[in-house]
């Protein structure tokens, strides 16, 4: 995967999605299927894109009861610890804005491993991160987002 340095070179979100797609994070879609349904899922009312260094994550905010509650998912092509810093940031954004739960699913190692150094990195504050293999394959990620501050990253 090609990664682009933030730091160097920040990238509009669409270019961000376009070139994760191509790179592989269609979830077993062709990369032009993925597309078009990601930027169909982008106008769905209540959808919220935000970005943060070469990351865009897209998520759907629920309703009634469950309105401090959020799924969804990140398009990277930022290295890695960038990535960490940038879902680092999407959180606090997160907690700001109310959300006490997050979940999102994915599969390859690369956000297994940011999202373990998260749990490492939120150890001794309020908020939980629990992450576990999913039947169908890879991995679903359940935050519960507390009120203590989130650490910063690198």
């Amino acid at each position: 995967m090609e990664l682009i340095d933030s730091k160097k070179k920040k990238l509009e979100g669409p270019s961000i999605i376009a070139e994760a797609v191509k790179q592989g994070n269609t979830a077993g879609y062709p990369p032009a299927t993925a597309l078009a349904a990601v930027a169909k899922e982008t106008q769905i009312a209540g959808a919220v894109v935000k970005q943060f260094g070469n990351t865009v994550f897209l998520s759907h905010r629920g309703k009634g009861d469950n309105r401090n509650k959020m799924i969804g998912r990140a398009f990277n092509v930022d290295t890695g610890k960038n990535f960490i810093t940038n879902a680092l940031d999407f959180i606090s954004y997160l907690q700001e804005e109310g959300i006490t739960h997050y979940t999102t699913w994915f599969t390859g190692a690369d956000f297994l491993n940011g999202f373990r150094f998260f749990q490492r990195m939120t150890r001794g504050t309020d908020t939980q991160i629990g992450i576990a293999e999913r039947e169908e394959g890879g991995y679903i990620v359940y935050i519960r987002i507390g009120k203590d501050p989130i650490p910063e990253g690198f």
